[in-house]
């Protein structure tokens, strides 16, 4: 008895027919994924900037309540542009990394950032950082005279 093999697998054209729709998807959702790429940079960028904030809140904070009264200082460093350090009595007391995509930067009155007894800041001005995938985006953080308030500005 002879077997039919026309029930059996699948035709060329019904493989190339699946093929053609799963390429149609793919290209579809291109586009989306640079979208969502761009987003998690902004996030990035977002994130990098409220750390920074934070640890410089956190400075103000510790010199304020701290019994020892200990000077701590945000430096940053002209040559690495990645890098900013916090020291405590002329000793590192945080140093962070940032993502290699990241550049931090900042004006020059506020390269050495302190607070005095008071909470007032010896510096003001303000840093910039900004992500080499974004060229048209940044984020502004800025330190203002008196209360040393740190307030993040994006752009």
């Amino acid at each position: 008895m002879p077997v039919n093999n026309k029930t059996a697998g699948y035709l060329l054209l019904e493989l190339l027919l699946a093929l053609g729709c799963l390429g149609l998807a793919a290209v579809m959702l291109y586009p989306g994924s640079k979208t969502l790429q761009r987003q998690y940079y902004r996030q990035q960028l977002r994130y990098t900037a409220y750390l920074l904030a934070a640890d410089i809140r956190q400075m103000q904070q510790q010199t304020l309540f701290q019994p020892e009264n200990y000077m701590y200082t945000l430096k940053v460093s002209d040559k690495d542009k990645h890098s900013y350090r916090i020291e405590r009595a002329h000793k590192i007391w945080k140093h962070v990394r940032l993502d290699a995509d990241i550049s931090l930067t900042c004006e020059k009155a506020i390269k050495n950032l302190s607070y005095n007894e008071n909470g007032n800041p010896t510096a003001i001005g303000g840093y910039r950082l900004e992500h080499r995938q974004l060229p048209d985006m940044y984020c502004r953080l800025t330190v203002q005279p008196v209360t040393g308030r740190v307030t993040v500005y994006e752009k």
